[in-house]
This record gives C-alpha cells, structure tokens and sequence, in this order.
C-alpha cells in the first residue's frame, strides 16, 4: 500500500493488492469508514479476478468520466477501465490493483485520526518466534505465523493477567505436529504455569514426575526415548526438570537438571528454558531468576516427534494432575536474562527479577560468602525485608524454620563471641549492587 500523501480529511491513498498477501486494515477518514482487505487464497483469487490488471478508481472530484457505467447509491462504474467513483465526504481515496507479490505503506504527511478511532495492524513478530500458543480460542492456533497449530481442541481456564484464557490439562495434552522450525539447535521456551491445589493431595499416586511439555517420546518398556527438550514437573517436592537427550545420554530423561526452586500449588509462575548449542549449556530460569545451568557434554539430538504440551500420551492414563499453561512461547535463539526478566516481571508482585538471585539454599556463612558473584552481594536486612522474603517465598527457597544469612552475620562473624554462626547452615541469598 502506498499513500502520497495520507492526511486527514483530504488526500489520496494508492494502494496495490496482490492475492500473495494477507492483511486487514481499517481507515476511518471524517465520519466514513473505509476497509481496506487483501484476502486469503479464496478471496485473493477473485480480487484477482474483479481487478484484472486494471485499476479501481475512488475520487470525490465532480465531473469523473466513464466510457460506459452504470450509478448505484452515487457509484458510477466503467466496465471498459473497471473504474469505481465514490464520494466520501471530502476524502479522495483511490485504488490501483496491480499484479506484484509485495506492498508497503508510506506516508508524507501525517496520518490523524478523532473519536477514539484507530488503525488495525497485524501482531509485531518477535525475532526468531517459531510458535506462540496464546490458548484464547478453543483450537490453539499458532500467533507466530509459522503455522505450528495444535490439532485438538482444549479446555479454557483462566488466564494470569485476567485477560483471555489459559489451557486447562488433566489426563489430557495438546499436540503440535513435527515441523523443521521446531528442530532447533538454539532454542527458548516460555510458559506460565499453575498447578492445581487438589494436585498436592494426589502427589503419593502420582508418578515422580509429570510432563508439563516434551517434544520427543518416552517409551522405557521399548526403550525409545528422545528429549529436545522436555521439562516434567515434580508434584511432591515442587521441582522442575530439565531433560535433553543428547550424543553422550539417549537413556531416559538424558542429560539433565533440577531446579532449586519449588512451585507450590494454586500460585501462577513463569518458567523459561534456554539452549546455547555453541556453549552446550541449558539454562533454567523461574519467575525471571536464572535457577540452574547444566553443561551438557553432547550436542542434543533431534526428533521427528511431535510437540506435547501440558502432558504426552506416555503418561496420560498415569499423571492425574490437573495444571494451567499460558502464553507458550518457542524462540530459534537462546533468549537474552533481560528479556525474561521483562516477560516475567509480573510473576513477583513488583519485586524486579535481577534484584535477587540464589546464592545457596543449604550452605555455611562462608560459602554465602563467596557464592554471591561479581556486583553482588548477600542481602541486608533492609534488602530482605524490600522484596529479597517476596522472591524467597516465590521460588519456594524460602521454608518454615529457614535461617537466611545477611549483611549483619557477616560483621558478627568477625566477632570471636559469635563463632556459633561459622557451624550454622542457612539460605544463601545475593542482591544486586554494592553496599
């Protein structure tokens, strides 16, 4: 589409439609509304048609000439030029249909609109989003135009910022069929996830871990296994894992690692999975806050399996669960920490993910100490009390009983009246900066 110049109430708008494109907008100028479409396959073909190679013409100027035509309504068609005559108010629009495969807008002057009246434009594409499952419709369709869809239909929930809707999963999963875009040597998944508060009481008849998406199989009896990735959930100590099968593992979960953190149930929590192929390193983060790395020692080794998302048919008739996943997202890239940090965000009630991270959950004063790294330090008690307590108990690091060292232990360790603390274990936390 090309606009030469597009101003508001008058100007002239140029525009190419090619049955390649596939695009909605709607321009409202004055007080008419004008809808501009450039179809699907089915619609382009008669567009196409209705065109052929000719122009349609709108022009609010009196005097327009037609070979031959015909007024309906103030229309004035010509069957020889295929032109078409409106007048809308005192916007002169005017249409041109030509054959290219390509279109684009430009604008000279400014483009206004009054009365709460706006433009439609399609959804911005992050780089590299090969599927985004937003679980608003009852088919998961996928939002990142690669055309990954899910081929079953799903149970609605609710969603973690009240808009829209979630997936509900019980004894059941979604299936996103095998695709070349899903075979990613860098990679990122990005969910949110809720488990049910009647899941803890069935954790004793659970298996030890659940799925909560694979893509690949697991099959111990035949002994067929293929992780690229996997993350299961633990439903009795909260845990999530990691799991890649890779050239050095292919029994099993493979290569993998648990998290520090503890989900607990009937609370919403992000969760972001990361793949560095040139580094071999997995990275998991909760709530924005890099949990756990594993440096893999083989290159992961990818399947033509589908994508299973909120449980697999493996072990459907065992996982009884019941969990909530929103907003799945898969990138081709290995995510930057402050891009999760950014999605995230909303996960600790205003608390920023990079103010505090885990130092250690079990460790002596002296390894707090050392553990926190470069521009970093072990939270004071001001810091805990601001927000270090809220991300603690997020995470579930933080338990009834738990002793948290701070700023303070440390000057009293010093002190050869407090050499009690140098025996005592406790929760390790680092805030950013410098005291």
């Amino acid at each position: 589409v090309k606009a030469n110049p597009w101003h508001h109430p008058t100007g002239h708008l140029q525009c190419r439609l090619s049955a390649a494109a596939a695009m909605l907008a709607v321009l409202r100028l004055g007080a008419a509304a004008v809808v501009l479409a450039w179809p699907f396959p089915a619609l382009a073909a008669r567009v196409a048609s209705a065109a052929h190679g000719g122009s349609l013409r709108s022009s609010g100027r009196a005097g327009a000439s037609a070979a031959a035509g015909r007024a309906v309504g103030g229309r004035q068609w010509a069957a020889g030029a295929e032109t078409w005559r409106e007048s809308v108010e005192s916007s002169q629009l005017a249409f041109q249909a030509t054959g290219l495969d390509s279109c684009d807008v430009t604008s000279q002057g400014p483009v206004c609109f009054s009365g709460q009246r706006s433009m439609l434009v399609p959804t911005a594409v992050p780089s590299g989003l090969v599927g985004h499952w937003t679980f608003d419709e009852r088919i998961a369709y996928d939002s990142s135009g690669r055309g990954n869809h899910g081929t079953s239909e799903i149970m609605h929930g609710p969603s973690p910022a009240g808009g829209g809707h979630s997936a509900l999963f019980q004894k059941s999963f979604m299936t996103v069929p095998n695709a070349k875009s899903l075979q990613l040597v860098d990679f990122t998944y990005t969910f949110w996830v809720y488990t049910l508060e009647d899941s803890a009481a069935l954790a004793d008849t659970l298996p030890p871990r659940c799925p909560l998406l694979r893509k690949g199989i697991y099959l111990p009896k035949a002994e067929e296994f293929a992780n690229a990735p996997a993350i299961l959930f633990n439903y009795r100590t909260g845990q999530l894992r990691a799991s890649v099968t890779t050239t050095s593992v292919g029994r099993g979960d493979g290569e993998f690692m648990d998290s520090s953190a503890r989900l607990a149930p009937g609370r919403w929590a992000h969760v972001a999975l990361v793949h560095h192929g040139a580094r071999q390193s997995l990275l998991l983060y909760v709530n924005g806050m890099l949990d756990s790395t594993l440096r893999t020692h083989g290159s992961i080794v990818q399947n033509d399996f589908p994508l299973y998302v909120g449980g697999d048919p493996f072990t459907a008739d065992v996982c009884k669960h019941g969990v909530y996943l929103d907003e799945l997202r898969v990138l081709s890239r290995a995510a930057a920490p402050h891009e999760l940090q950014a999605e995230a965000a909303p996960a600790l009630a205003g608390v920023d993910p990079s103010f505090v991270r885990l130092g250690c959950l079990r460790c002596s004063l002296q390894e707090a100490m050392r553990v926190c790294p470069r521009g970093s330090h072990i939270c004071s008690s001001l810091e805990l009390h601001t927000g270090g307590y809220e991300a603690a108990r997020a995470l579930g690091w933080l338990a009834k009983g738990t002793h948290v060292w701070t700023e303070a232990a440390i000057a009293k360790a010093h002190n050869l009246a407090f050499v009690n603390l140098r025996s005592q274990s406790g929760l390790g936390l680092c805030c950013r900066g410098q005291l």
